[in-house]
């Protein structure tokens, strides 16, 4: 097998995982301010959206400096691989997808910038099948044998004569 496609395999699902990272990220951001909810002091609201500014901050770093990085090396893998020109295409698209996840973030219109969580999961399930479909480490199933030659059959005895 390829040492490629193995490096494809591995790096496909480390993006994967970094996509669940920033899922993780802005959830622990989301609820971090959504513990100081009914709270009339200052103190705790002002330490909530203080804390929560920790994980959105890591979720802007993840999702503009590695997220990107590691899709660039899985690209360059695809190419490494020889995967399919469709199977390149499709890794591409990831980072296309990437872009437009980065300009949704700066659209401020609520409306239009609410569709970076469903372009997410788009990044997700087209990492996810790329993974699935291009994964090195599945088990092959042992190649059939080519058939051979046929042995003719013998012929029958004939029947002794008296």
């Amino acid at each position: 097998m390829n040492i490629y496609r193995k490096a494809y395999s591995v790096v496909g699902a480390l993006l994967l995982l970094e996509y669940l990272g920033q899922f993780y990220l802005i959830a622990m951001a989301v609820f971090t301010v959504g513990a100081a909810h009914g709270s009339t002091n200052p103190h705790t609201i002002y330490s909530a959206f203080k804390n929560a500014d920790t994980f959105a901050g890591l979720h802007f770093f993840e999702g503009m400096v590695v997220i990107p990085i590691t899709t660039l090396v899985l690209i360059g893998l695809s190419f490494a691989a020889r995967h399919p020109r469709k199977t390149t295409w499709q890794t591409a698209g990831l980072l296309g997808l990437l872009v437009i996840q980065a300009g949704l973030v700066e659209i401020h219109i609520p409306l239009v910038s609410a569709l970076h969580a469903l372009n997410a999961i788009l990044l997700v399930s087209l990492g996810s099948w790329l993974c699935w479909n291009n994964w090195a480490f599945r088990r092959q199933p042992a190649p059939l044998a080519a058939p051979g030659p046929q042995p003719e059959p013998e012929p029958e005895p004939e029947p002794a004569r008296v």
